[in-house]
């Protein structure tokens, strides 16, 4: 069972979701939808390229928080990795 300061230092270090998150998902969505209608694209070709899109924008990211000799990017690459693989678990 948890005390108060474990669940309030888990409350206060967990991610919220914000204002960027829902800006980006929905550039996602009104991207997906529109290369559906107007390009005459299939839905599995825009989540190729949306997919593709999204991974090449983390490398961008990974890229420009690695810098040689720092922990910087491993950091990064380990909170991307522990988000990707632990979806909605309370930390």
């Amino acid at each position: 069972m948890r005390t108060s300061d474990e669940a309030s230092a888990s409350a206060t270090a967990a991610p919220r979701f914000g204002m960027a998150h829902a800006v980006v998902i929905v550039a996602f969505l009104a991207a997906a939808v529109i290369l559906h209608l107007a390009a005459r694209m299939t839905v599995r070709d825009v989540a190729v390229l949306l997919a593709a899109a999204g991974s090449i924008g983390v490398a961008v990211l990974l890229a420009a928080n690695t810098r040689s000799g720092q922990r910087g990017g491993r950091r990064l690459l380990r909170r991307l990795l522990n988000a990707v693989l632990a979806p909605g678990t309370d930390r």
